[in-house]
This record gives structure tokens, C-alpha cells and sequence, in this order.
């Protein structure tokens, strides 16, 4: 067959792969604005305290984050020194309850008592039943040694003495208060718990633990505490299994990496919803005001499909009214999710996306058929068919014993790389073009390159991707790798005259190192690192005046554009466009064009960002990225016009 005829073949596989990926993107979408339904929730234990500085109860304050927009209510489990400042028992050493003075405790108990006290030993006295039996059953089902001493009928006395090491005992959850069930139940508001992770996990304690959850009238949402899930690694299974028995989603704190969590979602069938809260550190370090964490919130909501926000109780030192200051907050939360298009009530839970694996297989079929049309651009026939044989196997060969999800992963890596790289081979030049042409260029460009993207959205198409369960790994590696690709296809292309690439390659590695090119090599070194740390989900930190700049950029678009497409890559593409690539000393130009073509099929790699937001991101990027690269062209056009009248000068014309 000869190289068109493969071409077309080629061409005609991927217009097909993309069809297959439009299916998938499509069901996405549909569930993405099915997904409308945003929770906001505050902390019990904050608004209560909220409520004692106000002199009102607990449900009154609860009423009145009602009436702004709270439907949800997070109790957080209590340790033993939440439980004693709340009233609930009192913890003595040993050596305190021996003191003179306790003749209550002797009356109720008798000297026998006294005998058997360890003065060692934590001692927690209780005077409610209810919460006697809670917190007796919670420590022994997490396997506390304790022995318990009931006072005299009708004295409702109790005490219960605790051996265990201390530094464990006190991070340990003592199941949660009826109290602040009801009292959150008398507001009409639903509940959230946060279960905390103990030692000496049992399967019988682990049961025990989340039974006692079904008790909670209008549970609406799980979290875990800790950083480590109760149980992991052997029973997460039975966790998994105790969690359905509850009939309520999950809930995942984001940006908390909690071990566990993942394996636990995907056991559940992705009953999972995604948290965000600005923490009460968060606030304290940078202060936010009301504009900016409602800015935060919306974005969560809007941007990375979170569906409960945690609004924490701020406590500002230059605000007279806390309470004034934290209602007008949820108000003015509850308003910008609304002008969003977002419904306030009950968490929505994403329904599982049907997974067809020929879809899968034909997405991938488009891969393959991305790499084999890059070798043969580069000129390399043998090399393209052996990839499209032993492609086709492999991707067959992991689809039918059922490794589908290392298997998409790896193919949609391929699809990120390629796409961008060959996309720069095909529509940049050696001869530059008009100012329109260049524009059309780029445009063509960025649509090639959105086919790598497009294929990335239809093999990762799935729930536990869109709740980050599961992960597109090599997102960094992504970033890079198309840029070596190009450096060493245009290096090579760009060195005319030099017969072979053998014999390029050959005469580079006899030419003598200078010092400028060791000096021009550790600043491009650099700026790589700089490159590389600010990608991916994870990435360097930010300074406060390009915070603001984003800030700017939300406010006045809508959805913010990648700041290196728009003020970086799409700039510099139109400009070598325009200009062409005359030789190798274009390739900076071309390496700082191509961050813009990487950035764009990347940024669909953040498959928990609704896929409405990601194409309006793009477009954001090519419209402004437009607008300032006929900038950087007139600026160029100035300069040479300047230089060619100092030349002229200089030589007397």
C-alpha cells in the first residue's frame, strides 16, 4: 500500500475514533447537567458555640443558617475532651479521684471503691444513662480494656475506668451525642457524621461502629476523619458492606488524600459525593473576605463538581457580629450558586456511566492510528506498521483479560502526547504566512491537537475518574515528552544539508560544548522545572498578585483561561506561524508555541471539571491567545522596521 493510501486509512480511523469518543462525551454531559443539586452544610460544634456567644440555643442559630440556605448539619465524632467540654462526663486521673474532698463519689460507690483505684489510670464520670451506655459500648467495641461502676439505684452516677495508652485514648471517637442529632432534627436540617479511625480494628468493632450510625435519624452523608480509613487495607470490604447497609453516599474531602477512600468508593459503586470547605487555619493564615470565599466556593461547585460545601464558623477579630458576618456568608454563597444555575438541597450522587468495552476499543483503534500517521510524517513507514501490529495487540490483548483501566490510562497518555506533537509537524512551516493564515493555522492546529483531547474524554469517560477515585496518571510526564519529541523532530528537520539523521545526529555529537550553549542550556533546565512544577493537579505554589489576576480573569469571563495558552503558547504559535521556521534557531519559539498546544489537550486530563467548563476554557485561551499574539506579530513587525532603519543609518542610506 502505498503512504497516501495509509494516510487516508489513518485519517479515516481517527474521524471514526472521534465519533466513538463524542458518544462517550456526550453521555457525560448528560450527566454533568443532571448534576445540579449542591449541599451546603456547617459544623454542629461551631454553631453551637456560635449560639452561646449570642446568648440563643443551639436550634435557634441552626434556624437562621436555615433560612440563608443550610440543609445539612456536620456532626464531627467527639473525643473525650470534646465530650467532657461539652458537658457529657468528666475525666480524672486516678490520683485526683483519691483526693480528700470526694465523699460524693464514696457515698455513691462505697470505701470498696477507693481500693480499686489505679491512681494511674483515666477515670471518666458520666451522670446521663444514655450516654453511659454509648460511650461503654464505643469503648469496648474498639476494644478499651475498662471496668464500670453504676452509682446507687436512681443517682444516675457512673463511672467508667479506662486502660489504655493515653496519647491513643485521646484522639479515640466516642460515638456521636443524641443530643446534637435531635437538636439538628429539630432545626429540619439532615445530618452528616464524621467517623474517627481507631487502633486494634475488629471486624465485630468495625460492625458495631456503623450499625450504631443507623440509629442517626435523616443521615444523609459519611465522612472519615483520619488519614487512614478504619480497617484498611484487610476490611474495607466489610466496611464497603456496612456502608450500603446505611443507603447514603460517601463523602470525600478534597485535596485530603485519605488511604482507603478510593478503594472504598469504587467498592461502593461510586456512591460518592466531593466535599470542600475552607478550613478555619486556611482563613486565619490568609483572611479571606466574604467575596473571596464566596468566589472559592462557587468555583468548587462550578468547576470540579463538588456537591457539599462546608462552611466553617469564621471567626473574624475585626468583625463586631460573627454570627451577622457567618449568615451573610451562606446568603451570599447560597445567591452566586443560583446565578450559576445550581439547585440547593441534597447532595446529587453521579449515576454510573454504561461502559461499552467496543467503544473502548474503537477510541483506542484512533490511538493507534495517531501514532502510525506521526511515523510516517517523520518518514519512518516500517516503523508505523510495526506500532499499528503490535498497537492493535496489545490494546486488544489488555481489553480481553480485562484490564480496562490500566488500559485506557495508558492509551489516553499516548493520545496527549502524540496529538499535540503531530499537529505542530503538520501545520507548522519553514515559509511563514500572512497574519490571517497564521490565525487559520492555529486555529487548525488547535483542532488537531483537541483530537488527542477529545480521544483522552471518551477513554475516560467514567464516574470514579469524574470523583477522582481514580486518577490519569503521567499528567507531568504528559507536559514534557511532546516537547522532546519536538525538539528532536525539528532539530533534525531544521539541519538541512547533513544527509541522514544518522549522520545529523552524528555530526551533533562531534561539535565541540561552549560555554554559552552550557549557560543557554542550565536556564532552559530551569525554566523545565518551572514548567513541570506547575502542572498537573498538584502544582507549585501561587503568588498572590497572579491569584488576583485569576480572580480578575473569573470575574470578568466567567471560567478562567490557562494563562500559558493565552498569554504564552497561543501568542508564540501565531508568531513562528507567521514568521515560519526558517532554521533551528526558531526552536525556542516553536518549544514555547507547542506549551500552548499541551496546555489545551491537558486540560481536559481534569476529568472531575465538567466538560462544558473545559471547552469554554479553551476558548477563552484561543480568542485571548489571538488577540495577543497579533500584538507580539505588530511588535515584532516594529522591531525590524527599527533595526532595518538603524542599519540603514549606520551604513549611510
Amino acid at each position: 500500500m502505498s503512504e497516501n493510501k495509509w494516510k487516508i486509512l489513518l485519517i479515516t480511523i481517527i474521524i471514526i475514533s472521534i465519533l466513538a469518543a463524542g458518544y462517550m462525551a456526550y453521555q457525560r454531559h448528560v450527566l454533568e447537567k443532571n448534576n445540579q443539586s449542591v449541599a451546603i452544610s456547617v459544623v454542629f460544634d461551631e454553631a453551637a458555640s456560635l449560639a452561646r456567644m449570642n446568648g440563643l440555643s443551639t436550634v435557634q442559630v441552626l434556624d437562621k443558617f436555615k433560612e440563608q440556605g443550610v440543609n445539612t448539619v456536620l456532626i464531627k465524632e467527639p473525643t473525650v475532651f470534646d465530650a467532657e467540654a461539652n458537658g457529657e462526663l468528666l475525666m480524672r486521673t486516678g490520683s485526683e479521684l483519691l483526693l480528700p474532698g470526694n465523699t460524693t463519689i464514696w457515698q455513691q460507690f462505697g470505701e470498696q471503691f477507693r481500693e480499686q483505684i489505679k491512681p494511674d489510670h483515666r477515670y471518666l464520670i458520666i451522670f446521663n444513662p444514655d450516654v453511659y451506655k454509648r460511650i461503654q459500648g464505643q469503648l469496648q467495641a474498639k476494644k478499651v480494656h475498662i471496668r464500670s461502676w453504676e452509682g446507687r439505684e436512681g443517682t444516675n452516677i457512673y463511672i467508667i475506668d479506662v486502660a489504655y495508652n493515653l496519647g491513643l485514648f485521646e484522639q479515640m471517637g466516642l460515638g456521636f451525642p443524641a443530643r446534637a442529632v435531635d437538636e439538628v432534627n429539630a432545626a429540619g436540617l439532615k445530618v452528616m457524621v464524621q467517623v474517627r479511625t481507631w487502633n486494634q480494628v475488629t471486624p465485630e468493632g468495625l460492625t458495631y461502629v456503623l450499625r450504631e450510625l443507623k440509629k442517626i435519624p435523616s443521615l444523609s452523608g459519611v465522612l472519615f476523619n483520619d488519614p487512614v480509613l478504619p480497617g484498611f487495607p484487610e476490611q474495607v470490604s466489610l466496611l464497603s458492606y456496612l456502608m450500603e447497609e446505611l443507603d447514603v453516599p460517601l463523602v470525600q474531602i478534597e485535596f485530603s488524600n485519605q488511604k482507603g477512600l478510593a478503594k472504598l468508593g469504587l467498592l461502593l459503586d461510586k456512591n460518592v459525593v466531593r466535599l470542600h470547605t475552607l478550613t478555619l487555619e486556611e482563613d486565619i493564615k490568609k483572611d479571606y473576605d466574604i467575596a473571596a470565599m464566596v468566589d472559592r466556593f462557587s468555583l468548587a461547585a462550578t468547576e470540579r463538581n463538588i456537591r457539599v460545601l462546608l462552611l466553617h464558623t469564621y471567626m473574624k477579630t475585626d468583625v463586631p457580629d460573627m454570627l451577622a458576618f457567618n449568615l451573610q456568608l451562606i446568603q451570599e454563597t447560597r445567591e452566586k450558586l443560583e446565578a450559576e444555575g445550581l439547585q440547593l438541597g441534597e447532595a446529587s450522587v453521579l449515576q454510573p456511566l454504561e461502559i461499552s468495552r467496543f467503544v473502548l476499543f474503537v477510541i483506542g483503534l484512533g490511538v493507534i492510528a495517531g501514532v502510525m500517521l506521526l511515523a510516517l510524517m517523520i518518514g519512518w513507514t516500517r516503523i508505523a506498521i510495526g506500532c499499528g501490529i503490535l498497537g492493535l495487540i496489545a490494546w486488544t490483548g489488555l481489553l480481553v483479560v480485562d484490564m480496562v483501566g490500566p488500559a485506557r490510562k495508558i492509551m489516553a497518555f499516548i493520545a496527549v502526547v502524540v496529538f499535540p506533537t503531530l499537529s505542530v509537524m503538520l501545520n507548522v512551516r519553514q515559509g511563514g504566512s500572512p497574519v490571517g493564515y497564521s490565525v487559520l493555522l492555529l486555529l487548525r492546529t488547535s483542532l488537531y491537537s483537541l483530537v488527542g483531547a477529545w480521544l483522552m474524554v471518551g477513554l475516560l469517560g467514567d464516574v470514579g475518574f469524574m470523583l477522582k477515585l481514580d486518577q490519569f496518571t503521567g499528567v507531568k510526564l504528559a507536559h514534557v515528552v511532546p516537547l522532546l519529541l519536538l525538539t528532536a523532530i525539528f532539530f533534525f528537520m531544521g539541519a538541512k544539508g547533513e544527509g541522514n539523521w544518522q549522520r545529523k545526529l552524528q555530526n551533533l555529537l562531534g561539535q565541540p560544548v561552549l560555554v554559552k550553549f552550557v549557560i543557554v542550556g542550565g536556564i532552559l533546565l530551569v525554566a523545565l522545572l518551572v514548567y513541570v512544577s506547575r502542572t498537573g493537579n498538584e502544582s507549585a505554589a501561587i503568588s498572590p498578585l497572579e491569584l488576583h489576576f485569576r480572580t480578575l480573569l473569573d470575574n470578568i469571563l466567567g471560567v478562567r483561561p490557562r494563562t500559558k495558552e493565552f498569554l504564552l503558547g497561543h501568542p508564540l504559535m501565531l508568531l513562528l506561524l507567521y514568521l515560519g521556521y526558517r532554521n533551528n534557531n526558531y526552536l525556542p519559539l516553536l518549544l514555547g508555541g507547542a506549551i500552548g498546544q499541551i496546555s489545551l489537550v491537558n486540560t481536559y486530563a481534569h476529568i472531575h471539571t465538567p466538560l462544558v467548563i473545559s471547552l469554554t476554557r479553551s476558548l477563552h485561551g484561543l480568542w485571548l491567545g489571538i488577540i495577543v499574539g497579533m500584538a507580539l506579530i505588530a511588535l515584532w513587525r516594529i522591531g525590524e522596521n527599527l533595526l532595518i532603519t538603524r542599519l540603514g543609518w549606520l551604513r549611510g542610506d
